[in-house]
């Protein structure tokens, strides 16, 4: 077969046959450039869709104070669905996130009302708890070579449990409000969860593109054989993306107790399918070894600005809900044929 094919390649286009062959290839190679340039620029495009429909619609919408609105919305959402892409580039997957995020802040609120510990010990037993998680996922996965859909599916029922045995079912109300200013408060006129997330991407960048470490990461999720082959340590790339998503959750149930002046189980709960929207929005697959992180970041700002514009155009909660599940199913097309381009 193979022989034929190169024999074919290097004879002569006889008169009908040949000629037509290769321009009947070369129009295939066009159209699935037109597609992927399609897929790559797909995004970008619908979200600016997006922005000028709600902004014809609705004086509102890009007013400076809807604006931020919508950057104090998406910080959270962004936080956890940066912590998945890399998850997911390396070929693993994290379904902790929101049940970490719940514990964290019901951690973090415990340490600050009814511990009595000061502000900077309080972070830290919240930032302890998302390692703690983050430590119990990697043995499972790594060391005891569970998958990890399933171990982290485990492990995200087992913290929702502890953190309603904890509260008994009940959110725990923080008096001092020092952990409510800072997260509330406007550095440089923008929320301070939208600068930690914005900062945080652009770090995310900077590793995943031009050091070892992302190398290695995109490598791994490619082909694990063939990363352990060359010399990458696999089994210790896992352990630090799992811990990243699970301490990246444990930012944002700081952050949601900040916000809300307490802590509560059901903080986070259901955050992984507007994560995974995202991430899939992006064109990130669940295969690993492709994606990129400023991909992610316009999933996320896609999907705030959609729950933004419905809200303003006054959309009821069912019609709203319906739309999410469409977006999501969307994601998942999209996350579909992603995988099957970086198969290519």
């Amino acid at each position: 077969m193979t022989t034929t094919h190169k024999t074919a390649g290097l004879a002569p286009p006889g008169p009908g046959d040949g000629g037509g062959a290769g321009t009947a290839a070369e129009t295939a190679v066009r159209r699935r450039s037109l597609a992927d340039l399609a897929l790559d620029l797909g995004i970008y495009l619908a979200l600016l869709a997006l922005v000028i429909y709600f902004s014809v619609n609705s004086e509102f919408f890009l007013t400076e104070r809807n604006l931020l609105n919508i950057g104090q919305a998406i910080a959270v959402t962004g936080i956890l669905a940066a912590g998945m892409t890399v998850a997911l580039i390396a070929g693993q997957l994290d379904l902790t996130i929101g049940a970490t995020q719940g514990l964290t802040s019901v951690m973090t609120a415990t340490a600050l009302q009814n511990w009595g510990l000061g502000i900077w010990a309080s972070l830290a037993v919240g930032l302890l708890v998302g390692l703690a998680v983050g430590a119990v996922n990697a043995t499972l996965v790594v060391g005891v070579g569970i998958n990890s859909i399933i171990a982290t599916l485990a492990v995200s029922i087992a913290v929702y449990g502890l953190s309603l045995q904890i509260t008994d079912g009940e959110n725990v109300v923080v008096t001092d409000t020092t952990l409510q200013d800072a997260v509330n408060s406007r550095p440089l006129g923008l929320p301070a969860p939208l600068i930690v997330m914005i900062v945080l991407y652009a770090v995310l960048y900077v590793v995943l593109s031009y050091t070892r470490f992302g190398y290695h990461v995109y490598a791994t999720g490619g082909n694990e054989i063939a990363a352990q082959r060359t010399g990458i340590r696999v089994r210790p790339l896992y352990v630090a993306v799992l811990v990243l998503c699970a301490v990246l959750a444990g930012i944002t149930g700081i952050i949601s107790t900040g916000r809300a002046g307490s802590g509560g189980p059901a903080f986070g709960q259901g955050a992984e399918f507007d994560v995974l929207a995202a991430v899939l929005l992006g064109g990130i697959g669940l295969g690993g070894g492709a994606g990129r992180i400023q991909r992610t970041l316009a999933g996320v700002l896609l999907i705030g600005v959609l729950n933004n514009g419905l809200t303003l155009l006054d959309v009821d909660s069912y019609t709203q809900k319906l739309v999410r599940g469409l977006v999501f199913v969307l994601a998942v097309v999209l996350g579909a044929i992603a995988e099957r381009r970086s198969r290519r």
